[in-house]
């Protein structure tokens, strides 16, 4: 979690440095792509701030790729706002949570996921080629581990075969690459972004910390690196930001309190959405 200010000296810092980030379709169209730095954000809310960060990155002559929640699309001014971000450059995908939404459910996943995808390339007048699950870490679930299972299946692999799983599919797509996430209100270097969903617990703590400030060398040393940032987390000071922080700690302490007893977990899975909100 860091600041807009921050986020553009870390911008800065790069183009300084020569390096430019590039949308994540690029690792679908070329091999000489693959040494790249790739900025990915997972907005669940706060449309307005995406197009905020998507300024930044355009002043400062880097492409990023904005994964976008179904519903949000729905909301008033939401599609304008894409078509903002995609006017600046950037890619303009879709952050499925299909499984979830649908009780496990693979045939009405997929028509949750043809609506969103319809909506999604007819505001942005592009053709989906990535896109990124949704990890709903307070998600009770039984009979698929994550939504990651939807581009595990065969089925969906032949209805969509021009579609790559960013994260499904990290391991082909970036062989030696790094997969750096915000996720779970840190930065971190995670291990196993394509199979840490063994549980939920198990996501969360995946990945070795690291340092905003220690990002370029990480950059510069590596074989291209997946760089995941949730926009809507983003604030323009360090009092907003220690006061998400704070919501984080205590929602995140009354759910380990209550995972143990059953009935109560199954009562507050059926909150889940409302993790997307923070």
């Amino acid at each position: 979690m860091i600041t807009f200010k921050s986020y553009r000296q870390f911008l800065t810092e790069l183009s300084a440095n020569g390096i430019h980030s590039v949308s994540v379709s690029k690792l679908t169209e070329s091999h000489d792509s693959k040494r790249a730095l790739f900025i990915k954000h997972d907005v669940e809310s706060k449309v307005s701030l995406a197009l905020r960060a998507a300024e930044i990155e355009h002043e400062l002559g880097h492409s990023a790729t904005y994964y976008f929640q179904g519903p949000l699309l729905l909301h008033d001014q939401a599609a304008d706002l894409v078509r903002n971000i995609t006017n600046l450059g950037h890619e303009v995908t879709y952050h499925y949570d299909v499984l979830d939404a649908c009780g496990g459910n693979f045939f009405a996943a997929v028509k949750e996921f043809d609506r969103y995808k319809s909506v999604l390339e007819a505001i942005s007048g592009q053709p989906i080629k990535t896109v990124c699950p949704h990890g709903n870490p307070i998600k009770s679930r039984n009979g698929w581990k994550s939504n990651k299972d939807f581009f595990r299946s065969d089925m969906v692999r032949q209805r969509y075969p021009n579609i790559a799983d960013i994260v499904v599919d990290f391991g082909r797509l970036l062989p030696r690459g790094l997969y750096i996430s915000d996720a779970g209100f840190q930065l971190r270097k995670i291990e196993n972004i394509s199979g840490n969903d063994t549980s939920n617990e198990a996501a969360i703590s995946d990945g070795t910390p690291i340092d905003w400030l220690d990002m370029l060398r990480v950059v510069s040393k590596n074989q291209g690196v997946v760089l995941s940032i949730h926009t809507h987390r983003l604030r323009d000071t360090e009092l907003a930001l220690l006061m998400l922080r704070a919501r984080l700690r205590i929602l995140r302490a009354g759910y380990l309190a209550l995972k143990n007893t059953p009935f109560l977990k199954v009562f507050i899975s059926q909150f889940y959405d409302l993790t997307r909100y923070l």
